[in-house]
């Protein structure tokens, strides 16, 4: 008889909020947007985040809802409001962020998430903006420690972005994924210098981490695995903006190596969904596997 591999899971811990921009308020947070494109993938998905006792609170637990992940454990907050984003899209291929503050998900409480049910964590993805308050940091950090597997997402929005604290939280990952400018921050002390694909290499090496993913923005993505290394082109599309790109890709990236599809055919899936995103408006547009392939099938990459 041949044996059945479980299904993967995954816990995504950190901020679930509305992103505000000029004409429309969207629902946001890289931990929320990478949560629901998972459970779009079929990965079974749970999100551990806070939102206040507030109307957009309400909202935000209807969206999920409608998107299909579950929400038992979106805890609520009496004190601090659901978190909010004023996003500046004037420039599509730069977007500015302003992370308003005080924000429900800054309070997240693993007590209360462990003892829900919430204990056995076969995958957690965190990223660096949830640690900038020591209530969720002290929570997150309580987290990793019950995971088998531990990915980062390096999301560095200042002035969030404490350097200790992101050393820190590579140095606790097994994969990563960052941007190529978050790459050469990360690497500036000692690898200003290096073309990027070395500096990938020293800042993995550096961190142990097993996987790194370095998007690239149109130039597509670099993944190192091992002593590996596999390239991805961007998709070429007629930009809307690029809000949740990255978390688009990461998610998509993180299913197809969850399903052992490979990292050649894991990383073509997350650019055409990264793709995808960015000929949209905002971050949460759905896309299923039929969208993704007729995609891939009817452009080129480059």
């Amino acid at each position: 008889m041949t044996e059945m591999r479980a299904r993967p899971s995954v816990l995504c811990f950190g901020e679930a909020l509305w992103d505000v921009l000029p004409d429309r308020r969207i629902p946001g947070g890289a931990p929320m947007n990478v949560a629901v494109r998972l459970a779009q993938h079929g990965i079974g998905t749970r999100l551990l985040s806070r939102v206040g006792c507030d109307a957009d609170g309400d909202a935000l637990l209807a969206y999920l809802d409608r998107a299909g992940l579950p929400t038992q454990y979106v805890q609520r907050d009496d004190s601090a409001p659901t978190g909010t984003v004023t996003v500046d899209v004037s420039d599509p291929d730069s977007v500015r962020y302003t992370i308003n503050r005080p924000a429900a998900w800054d309070f997240i409480d693993a007590d209360r998430y462990l003892s829900g049910g919430g204990d056995g964590i076969d995958t957690i993805v965190f990223g660096t903006l949830a640690a900038r308050h020591e209530t969720s940091r002290n929570a997150l950090l309580a987290l990793l420690d019950r995971a088998s597997l531990r990915v980062l997402d390096v999301n560095l929005r200042p002035p969030f972005d404490d350097p200790a604290t992101v050393r820190m939280l590579l140095g606790r990952a097994d994969w990563a994924k960052v941007n190529d400018e978050e790459l050469r921050i990360l690497g500036s002390d000692r690898h200003a210098d290096m073309p990027l694909e070395e500096l990938a290499h020293a800042v993995r090496n550096s961190y142990e981490l097993a996987a790194l993913c370095v998007t690239l923005g149109r130039e597509g993505a670099l993944l190192l695995v091992g002593e590996d290394v596999y390239r991805q082109p961007a998709y070429e599309v007629s930009v809307v903006d690029t809000v949740g790109c990255g978390d688009a890709f990461l998610a998509t990236w993180l299913a197809g190596m969850l399903e052992q599809l490979g990292p050649v055919h894991a990383l073509e899936r997350a650019a055409a969904v990264a793709a995808l995103v960015a000929s949209s408006e905002g971050a949460t547009e759905i896309f299923d596997a039929r969208d993704i392939r007729q995609f891939v099938e009817s452009r080129g990459p480059g």
